[in-house]
């Protein structure tokens, strides 16, 4: 069972990976915009899609680990 300061120092990660991801895809996609209709536009719009599968991931594990805090309160 996680504690508490465990729990927050994990979430605090997550939520800055999720961030960090976000700050990608709009970096990507401000890209993509700059570049008009470049060859480069299709590679630069597969990155920003992969970073968005990254911050879905991210959400993801954060959802299920508040889940799973809420369970061990609710044990405990």
């Amino acid at each position: 069972m996680r504690t508490a300061e465990e729990f927050a120092s994990v979430t605090q990660m997550l939520d800055t990976l999720i961030a960090r991801e976000s700050d990608q895809i709009a970096l990507y996609e401000r890209a993509v915009k700059q570049v008009g209709d470049s060859l480069v536009k299709p590679l630069l719009l597969s990155i920003a899609q992969e970073k968005r599968g990254h911050r879905d991931l991210l959400e993801q594990e954060r959802e299920e680990l508040n889940e799973q805090f809420s369970l061990d309160e609710a044990i405990v």
